[in-house]
């Protein structure tokens, strides 16, 4: 029955397929399209003995991926690594840190597409980052004996039950999973409701603890954007809509007696010119990152995408967005690797295990509104010992929460999945 499913799934893509040929959008360019249907440099050649194939979604998974990609390489080579991502800035990412053999997008997942590509990059094995289960491209794996699995996993209460509704379509891909290595226990559970059969699961952790404080020379990096280099700085990072106007409305009264470079880093570039308008509407002096100045203005905008742990390891203070509104966080560990006190808001369920580490070694600080978040600011212009002891704490607490990287690395070996 889910072979009938499935081909009907392929028949719905086929069509949409040959409707992008005839009405191709105007933002996906042509050797985007091409990358998209699984065409490969034309003297590509993968090594003799292989390639490992790793898969993630988009820019921030190869982020996380980056030290589990770095130990890959130093053991098994990095010419050996394929690295396919599902949006061009993940891909753009990938070039720009060279951190695998060959980059390329994921293809469409219509067998016409998958199996040259598969057969010219000749995996051993497939590694997907957290989540991205795509039906039909794992049921042709499956049929090529490329053994697959999830790796730094995670899925949401949605998304199970979603498959479950469609569990016809999905049910050869989950079954024939190798391995899953979810993050934490909860994720464990939700992925044998799924169906993964429990013996091949392992919780062995977040790569997302495992990056080591950005190699970033402060003096340099600040005069890059004109800040003295003996200037503090505050770094508001990966902010949301209705954010930015609390921390404007917190530094207001501030501003006389603050002698620090404020950067507001988006969490989506594409915001840029809407934070630029409040900014103007409130007649701050601001700088653009993406633009060099002699002389930053009151505001730094990180308007440029990959920086956002460079602007934390020179910061003083650090406040990780997404948590003044219902967003549930980003990160809190980018600024604990470069041991900087963190404020953060209430709205961070999508980070309980960090907040409850975090918390329980006083080393986080957690403001509501406005007014909570101009106190604490205060606080720290007055004990800025004190919250450099802070920083430190969150330090501590990243390097016992790091080590999945090479836990899966060994756990893929045991398994005989790695040449």
């Amino acid at each position: 029955m889910s072979r009938i499913y499935l081909k009907s799934y392929q028949w719905v893509l086929r069509a949409v397929v040959e409707l992008l040929d005839l009405f191709p959008p105007r933002r996906i360019e042509k050797d985007e399209f091409a990358m998209r249907k699984g065409i490969l440099p034309e003297d590509y050649t993968p090594p003799e003995t292989g390639t490992i194939w790793i898969h993630g979604a988009s820019l921030g998974e190869f982020i996380t991926l980056k030290p589990f990609l770095q130990q890959l390489a130093a053991i098994y080579g990095k010419e050996r690594l394929i690295c396919t991502s599902t949006t061009m800035d993940g891909l753009r990412h990938l070039r720009k840190e060279e951190l695998c053999g060959l980059a390329t997008l994921l293809p469409i997942e219509l067998p016409a597409f998958t199996v040259p590509f598969i057969e010219k990059i000749r995996p051993r094995v497939m590694l997907i980052s957290e989540t991205e289960i795509w039906p039909l491209l794992l049921d042709t794996l499956a049929r090529k004996n490329v053994p697959y699995g999830i790796i730094n996993g995670r899925i949401n209460e949605k998304s199970v039950r979603l498959m479950r509704i469609m569990w016809p379509v999905f049910s050869s891909a989950v079954e024939n999973f190798a391995f899953v290595f979810p993050q934490e226990k909860h994720y464990q559970r939700r992925f044998k409701i799924l169906g993964v059969d429990s013996a091949r699961i392992n919780t062995l952790g977040c790569f997302k603890y495992d990056f080591t404080r950005p190699d970033v020379d402060q003096n340099n990096f600040k005069q890059r954007f004109g800040i003295p280099a003996r200037r503090q700085v505050i770094c508001f990072g990966s902010t949301h809509p209705g954010e930015e106007e609390i921390i404007l409305d917190a530094l207001e009264p501030l501003w006389p007696d603050l002698n620090a470079a404020v950067v507001i880093a988006p969490r989506h570039v594409k915001r840029t010119n809407e934070v630029i308008d409040l900014l103007k509407n409130r007649k701050l002096d601001f700088s653009l990152a993406s633009t060099p100045h002699v002389t930053a203005g009151r505001v730094i905008l990180a308007d440029t995408l990959g920086e956002l742990r460079s602007f934390y390891a020179v910061s003083d203070l650090a406040f990780v967005g997404g948590s003044l509104i219902k967003r549930g966080g980003h990160n809190l560990m980018e600024p604990a690797a470069c041991a900087v006190p963190i404020l953060t808001g209430p709205e961070t369920f999508n980070f309980r295990y960090e907040m409850m580490a975090l918390n329980r070694e006083r080393a986080v600080i957690t403001v509501t509104d406005a007014d909570s978040l101009q106190k604490t600011l205060r606080n720290w212009l007055d004990q800025p010992d004190d919250f450099a002891d802070m920083g430190r704490r969150a330090r501590k607490v990243l390097d016992c929460m790091a080590g999945a990287s090479g836990r899966t690395i060994e756990k893929l070996q045991q398994l005989h999945l790695l040449p």
